[in-house]
């Protein structure tokens, strides 16, 4: 009995270093800005990236300032291209992780308005900023995604820095809103668990409450095609998430193409269902 519960603790411990080995590695990189005085502010939009990042807990994040000179010298040499061999044995070498992806910006402007009570009379500042943010892919360099964030206080700050640096902590919910976009929730299909007249009616995918799946959820199902050496995504159907199985798993209610879900899936074609962002707060696009 001993010998079962000291395979199953190792099962477990193996289990859980394959999942955390499965994450993808982001690099947050530099935030350029071309007006005198804005190192601050530059520093504060890239830790909020960092912060955005990291609690969406999709990837393995790295802030390319906590790396040694030789790392930060490779990525930054290296920019928004796909690292070559050398610089990756250069990294190796050094003991510094490789990242899949690099996250790159600009801060593109940035102001604090006088706000002012009905003598006049001046009460603080409301600050303003704007950035953009892109995601390359480090082994291809082709880009994944661009984001345009624009951020504001709600309530005034009694200087200027203070205004603006408070716009920028309240732009983390759009960034985070954001990266959903850029990199959705994708789930490999686990099994068809009803079919009815040669059609999935129900199935489980590999997604649960870990990756922030809701009840409501909609996905696409997509298949993956290649043509002359390129590939091509096709959605083939859509499902809703109906029962959320713990961290790792939900029952989804097939709503269109079940008929082709269920012959590429028992064919074994490489299909997956990828996360429709939701609009209006809700669950699965929901509105009320």
């Amino acid at each position: 009995m001993k010998k079962l519960s000291v395979l199953l603790t190792l099962m477990m411990m193996v289990s859980i270093l394959f999942a955390q080995e499965k994450k993808e590695v982001v690099l947050i990189g530099d935030i350029k800005c071309s007006y005198k005085n804005s190192e601050q502010f530059k520093k504060n939009v890239h830790d909020v990236i960092v912060q955005a990042f990291v609690e969406k807990g999709l990837h393995d994040v790295i802030d390319i300032n906590t790396l040694s000179a030789v790392g930060q010298e490779i990525y930054r040499q290296s920019g928004e291209t796909a690292l070559n061999e050398d610089n990756m044995r250069r990294l190796s070498e050094a003991g510094v992780k490789g990242a899949d992806w690099i996250v790159t910006g600009t801060l593109s402007n940035y102001d604090a308005v006088p706000v002012k009570n009905d003598k006049g009379q001046l009460t603080g500042y409301n600050g303003k900023l704007n950035f953009v943010f892109k995601v390359t892919n480090l082994k291809d360099g082709t880009q994944k995604g661009v984001a345009d964030i624009a951020c504001s206080t709600f309530l005034s700050e009694k200087t200027k820095d203070a205004a603006i640096m408070k716009a920028v902590k309240n732009a983390k919910d759009k960034v985070i809103k954001k990266i959903k976009g850029i990199f959705p929730v994708v789930a490999e299909i686990v099994e068809i668990t009803a079919e009815k007249k040669g059609a999935a009616k129900t199935l489980l995918i590999e997604a649960g409450t870990a990756l922030g799946v809701q009840k409501g959820d909609q996905f696409k199902i997509c298949e993956e095609k290649m043509f002359r050496g390129k590939k091509r995504i096709v959605e083939i159907g859509r499902i809703k998430v109906v029962d959320v199985q713990g961290d790792d798993f939900a029952e989804c209610k097939v709503v269109k193409g079940g008929d082709k879900i269920l012959k590429d899936f028992n064919a074994e074609l490489k299909i997956f269902a990828e996360m429709i962002e939701r609009t209006g707060g809700l669950p699965g696009g929901l509105k009320l």
